[in-house]
């Protein structure tokens, strides 16, 4: 309840809320964060490619790793690894395991010596890689 101290009525107080007129401006962190957005979604199809692209590549490698795996393990049951080369769904005889290339992949290897080896893999796009055990 308001109380009269004199001339002046002391009440509840409203305050007005000073409502200003939007500007340009104010609608900028948002504006921004849209175009980020619309980039980021514009670079989804070339993410898309190099990632596919990679791919092709994958059964390659995964094959080299394979047959290195099986060559350091005949090298430590046998004693020695063993030349062979592997093509394109081609099976092998490594020591007492069998070793199927992935189609359009091909896997050489070579003995250096007696403990050491070096496995060469290629697929039918054109890529090569070789790796040697130490």
């Amino acid at each position: 309840m308001p109380t009269i101290v004199g001339e002046i009525v002391c009440g509840p107080r409203i305050t007005f809320v000073n409502q200003r007129v939007p500007t340009q401006g104010d609608r900028l962190p948002l504006l921004i964060t849209l175009g980020v957005f619309v980039v980021m979604l514009a670079c989804l199809p070339l993410v898309w490619m190099l990632d596919a692209d990679i791919d092709e590549d994958r059964p390659m490698y995964q094959d080299m790793l394979r047959m290195q795996n099986l060559q350091a393990l005949n090298v430590v049951n046998e004693g020695r690894p063993e030349d062979v080369t592997a093509t394109d769904g081609e099976a092998v005889k490594v020591g007492a395991s069998e070793f199927t290339a992935s189609p359009g992949v091909t896997v050489v290897v070579r003995a250096v010596d007696e403990n050491s080896f070096c496995v060469s893999a290629s697929n039918d796009l054109g890529e090569r890689a070789e790796r040697c055990s130490e």
